[in-house]
């Protein structure tokens, strides 16, 4: 397996990962490595990290840019291909599929594409800053990138029907394409636990945004809304649970509507602890607005929210929509209305519908990691073949 930044953490790899394990297959991973910190352990894995030679992690982060061309990474790889011998290739988006190339051709070894999003597109809505992101990250290179790494994938992996759709209206052959989503282990996400810790939730109607707290994430929207609720729902309160670049811009936002009472930051607790503060929550929220880049993917969070069994509101981006409309686990709002948002809020807070009930039938019967195991397996299983 191939992958751009450091692990762990990476809910879906570690996913793979120990199904894989389990399953009889060794898995060996490539990733980098920014700091040089304390080695970090995952079951089921070997974990080969990039040497970070500077002390400096913004150096590292140059010296170990992700580029096809990149010695360090080519290197690195080719050395790991001698020493394990691996069957198969995996290199989990883009940026690692020139890399997953050379070895494919090296090794004459399957090369499986696992496609996490629409890089492309997520690059235009990231839209990062520096020289280096302006060369290397550009969403019209990217795309060229995704065409050529296409042309040598046996099979192509996407996380959602929509995308799969996508790679087909492009002249993809559907005998290359399958679908292991971003679903939830239901045998390991953790729901519940001791609540008493969160002070800042005693008294308030909750509605919880949970991960990376970044601009393309619309939380802006949400922040806005509250003044909407102030009236009919004085405890209400929305709480940001992550990390991010968005901050600031979201408590200044804040600010200016004047709910800046009404709205919290809390640090990110770990995956094994987010599980506590969801269940807390009246509302679990998905602000990200309907574009290309968002059409295309679809966010773990949607179905650890439905495990918890809490009402959610999602914006109207096609698989967000689709999936809540076909389960009634919530609402949906109007991509960059605020009133929208604090209409299906309200409703929803008002609600006697049994919204959570339906998400969590749905999580347990359909949009679960069992099923999209065995989807993983059945890729391995193919793809044995030609390596025997």
């Amino acid at each position: 397996m191939l992958l751009q930044a450091p692990f762990p953490p990476d809910i879906r790899l570690e996913k793979e990962i120990t199904s894989l394990n389990r399953n009889d297959f060794r898995v060996v991973l490539l990733c980098n490595n920014y700091g040089n910190v304390k080695k970090k352990h995952f079951s089921g894995v070997i974990i080969e990290r990039l040497w970070a030679p500077f002390r400096n992690i913004r150096l590292n982060q140059i010296m170990n840019f992700p580029v096809f061309f990149n010695p360090h990474f080519i290197l690195r790889a080719v050395w790991l291909v001698i020493k394990y011998r691996p069957d198969f290739i995996h290199a989990h988006d883009l940026p690692m599929m020139p890399l997953g190339v050379i070895l494919k051709i090296l090794t004459g070894k399957p090369l499986i594409f696992d496609m996490h999003e629409n890089y492309p597109e997520a690059l235009r809505y990231f839209n990062k800053k520096g020289m280096l992101n302006k060369i290397f990250k550009n969403p019209a290179l990217a795309a060229l990138l995704e065409k050529f790494s296409i042309i040598f994938a046996d099979i192509i992996i996407s996380v959602v029907s929509e995308n799969t759709e996508r790679l087909k209206a492009q002249g993809v052959a559907p005998d290359t394409l399958r679908e292991v989503s971003n679903t939830v282990d239901l045998e390991t996400f953790i729901v519940g636990g001791e609540t008493a810790g969160i002070k800042e939730f005693e008294g308030k109607q909750i509605i919880i945004y949970s991960g990376t707290v970044g601009y393309e994430r619309g939380l802006e929207i949400p922040v806005e809304a509250m003044k909407y609720l102030r009236r009919s729902f004085p405890n209400a309160a929305l709480a940001i649970v992550g990390e991010g670049t968005a901050i600031p811009f979201l408590k200044e936002t804040a600010v200016q509507h004047g709910v800046q009472d009404m709205v919290m930051f809390l640090a990110w607790p770990g995956h094994d602890q987010i599980g506590k503060y969801i269940s807390t929550a009246e509302i679990c929220i998905i602000s990200q607005p309907s574009n290309p880049f968002i059409n295309t993917t679809i966010p773990h969070k949607l179905f650890e929210y439905m495990a918890a069994g809490k009402p959610i509101i999602v914006s109207d981006a096609k698989p967000l929509k689709r999936i809540i409309e076909e389960t009634g686990a919530g609402e949906f709002f109007v991509s960059g209305d605020a009133k929208s948002f604090a209409l299906a809020a309200s409703e929803m807070l008002q609600s006697t519908s049994k919204y959570g009930d339906k998400g969590l039938a749905a999580v347990r019967s359909k949009y679960n990691w069992k099923n999209d195991e065995a989807e993983l397996l059945a890729i391995y299983t193919q793809l044995s073949e030609s390596v025997k």
